[in-house]
């Protein structure tokens, strides 16, 4: 019996790399700052801290961002920081995502004029590596919460019955820093930690203008910038079951958190005189997380997942009788089917084809209802074995809020598409036989 033996020699990334590594991420870090301001008009985000990212924009994506319970070797998983000590030894690996989104809006407050919006944004940068043979690691850039809305009304003026119009609009958000590491015990164990540093300002701004002629004017802007951090932990066991079938199981959860806030508010007159300026500072608190996922694979192949997520919103207290708080929830269900070929006596992916349902429940009430979210996700990746480039293309379609007691209801579809750059990382070789 004969075999051959493959030797690939690698050397420690040299200045030239570093800098290629170190210009990607300025771009990508310009391209996040610039386009990310682009959202859509989204009516509900007025309420609260905005609209929260509640789903993952990587390899999850098209499994409905079902994976808590999800490990795989070559793509960042952050769903769960336990994931990350799945990732193949001596490897780096960059991800970029980009989504598209089209809304259509349906409701008595819609005007036909302004029934549609879309829109680009780029929403996550990371990049992750195994530090040591147990330890994966990963730091990233993506959005926490997003605010984005405009709208003109009719604002009364004292007890009359006086109104005149009034112009509102809405932007920023909240952007998240994260370092994730996941650490794996007696080769079925995983436990991670994430910790964030969230930031960002949210504004809004309300004009109130009389008629042509009317000395009637007043702007009144509201800035709150918030900032703190945030962590919230993983864990993932893992065994198979028998020779064809694989189980994971994970949990995930994050304790309370609390955002230090600084509010301005500033009155302009028609001359944008200031005319009353307020500062006060104060805090912010972001409800315990938790969360559970299954994951079961059959020959490698084909995997089922489920996941369920809770936040207590609920025990916090609105200020304002516009909208209330509740407890959130978020439940969805994947299934992938993962194409495999052998290359040097390992397991190497080809391509993979994804599926999801999800349905969650905000954590906000608007007018005596609950505002809830449903969609489905079609996802499609292709790995290539002689570029360290991949690509992977998720489609969604969803419905969210309702037309009742005069609220929006918005019908959206979407494109992401995530770009992988995996190479080898800090090694001085790697062995085949």
């Amino acid at each position: 019996m004969s075999f051959m033996l493959h030797i690939i020699s690698m050397n420690k990334p040299n200045c030239s790399s570093f800098m290629r590594i170190y210009l990607t991420i300025l771009f990508s870090m310009l391209l996040l700052a610039e386009v990310g301001a682009q959202n859509n008009n989204s009516p509900y985000s007025i309420n609260g801290i905005g609209d929260i990212e509640d789903g993952f924009l990587n390899r999850t994506t098209g499994l409905s961002s079902t994976g808590i319970a999800y490990r795989n070797n070559r793509y960042i998983i952050t769903n769960n920081p336990a994931s990350l000590s799945a990732l193949d030894d001596q490897f780096f690996a960059g991800e970029l995502g980009i989504t598209g989104d089209y809304i259509n809006y349906s409701g008595q407050p819609v005007s036909a004029a302004y029934s549609t919006s879309g829109d680009i944004t780029f929403k996550r940068f990371t990049f992750g590596t195994k530090l040591f043979k147990h330890w994966g690691s990963a730091v990233g850039l993506t959005p926490f919460s997003t605010e984005n809305y405009e709208f003109s009304n009719l604002q009364a003026l004292g007890y009359g019955g006086n109104a005149i119009p009034s112009y509102n609009e809405g932007f920023g958000g909240i952007n998240k820093v994260y370092w994730s590491n996941a650490y794996e015990f007696f080769h079925h164990l995983s436990i991670g930690i994430t910790s964030s540093y969230l930031f960002g300002s949210i504004n809004s701004k309300n004009i109130l203008q009389g008629p042509a002629g009317s000395a009637i004017y007043l702007s009144k802007n509201d800035n709150t910038f918030y900032s703190n951090f945030y962590f919230n932990y993983g864990l993932q066991y893992y065994t198979a079951l028998g020779k064809h079938w694989d189980i994971t199981i994970g949990l995930v959860y994050a304790n309370q958190g609390t955002l230090n806030t600084d509010h301005t508010i500033t009155v302009l007159n028609i001359d944008s005189v200031a005319v009353r300026t307020k500062e006060t500072v104060g805090t912010f608190n972001i409800p315990p997380d938790y969360g559970a996922g299954i994951a079961i694979t059959h020959n490698k192949k084909y995997t089922f997942l489920a996941d369920y997520r809770y936040q207590s919103w609920g025990q916090l207290h609105s200020n304002t009788s516009s909208y209330a708080y509740q407890n959130s929830q978020r439940a969805s269900v994947g299934f992938e089917i993962s194409k495999k070929k052998t290359a040097f006596n390992q397991l190497f992916e080809t391509s993979f084809l994804q599926t999801g349902l999800y349905y969650s429940q905000s954590y906000l009430i608007v007018n005596g209802k609950s505002i809830n979210d449903m969609g489905v996700t079609v996802g499609f990746g292709v790995n290539s074995m002689r570029s360290p480039l991949s690509c992977n293309v998720i489609l969604q379609y969803g419905v969210r809020g309702t037309t009742d007691n005069d609220l929006i209801k918005e019908g959206y579809i979407g494109a992401s598409f995530i770009f992988s750059y995996r190479d080898f990382w800090y090694t001085k070789g790697r062995k085949f036989d």
